[in-house]
């Protein structure tokens, strides 16, 4: 019995060790964080890899109702090699206001069968190609040019290397709790960065209505640790 009152005793100084190690590190002044050392740089990413964008108006069939109609804001890759694209994308209503633009949600379409690929325009109606909805959504970041010139070394955030960590992070899209990247696209007017589609909103419109119980707290930073620790050399934020 004694030896066991001495080892919860020792267990308990150990915890109480380890919560006043956090303590004095949450609490440590900006001297005593300077006096630690140099921080590091922040990492280089390499730069984004971005694709030629058209916006177009498309004909868009449904497999569902068998409708087919003339829609605008089909966007899609302008492939240099001209081979027909993966994917296009019918943007649709507007889900934030962002910085640079807006996060707008999307359909993702396909090439319907016969439709034959010609070139960089064939996806626009009259050029004999239709495209057909498909049952997953997509969401768009839509950031204007002109605003990201006129920002750019003023705002903490720039948007190049905001895609570069995304598609360095999301690497092949099956790093976890990361969503891969599905298309950087650009055009004259704008810069769009295309992701799947999450109906549940972010991270950061919880933390916004108050703090996190602990619990819940290391749920969240576990999964942000699982990205920021992994052999990326970067660390995620809220």
């Amino acid at each position: 019995m004694k030896h066991k009152l001495i080892f919860a005793v020792w267990g308990l100084q150990t915890k109480m060790d380890e919560d006043l190690a956090q303590l004095i590190n949450a609490s440590a002044s900006y001297a005593e964080v300077e006096a630690n050392g140099r921080p590091e740089n922040p990492l280089k990413f390499p730069s984004p890899s971005v694709g030629q964008a058209r916006r177009v108006t498309a004909v868009v069939h449904s497999p569902t109702t068998f409708e087919e109609a003339e829609v605008p804001n089909v966007v899609y890759e302008a492939r240099r090699d001209g081979s027909a694209p993966h994917r296009a994308y019918w943007i649709g209503r507007k889900l934030k206001k962002a910085i640079y633009g807006c996060v707008r949600s999307c359909t993702v379409l396909k090439l319907m069968p016969g439709s034959v690929w010609t070139g960089p325009d064939s996806g626009s109606a009259g050029m004999g190609v239709k495209w057909e909805v498909t049952a997953e959504m997509a969401a768009v970041k839509i950031m204007d040019w002109n605003r990201v010139r006129a920002l750019r070394g003023k705002h903490f955030e720039d948007p190049a290397n905001e895609l570069s960590a995304m598609q360095m992070l999301s690497g092949g899209g099956d790093t976890p709790n990361v969503l891969r990247v599905l298309d950087v696209l650009q055009d004259a007017q704008y810069l769009y960065s295309f992701m799947p589609y999450c109906s549940s909103g972010e991270l950061f419109s919880y933390v916004e209505h108050g703090r996190f119980t602990e619990p819940v707290a290391r749920f969240w930073f576990r999964q942000l640790l699982n990205v920021s620790c992994r052999d990326s050399g970067s660390c995620g934020k809220f």
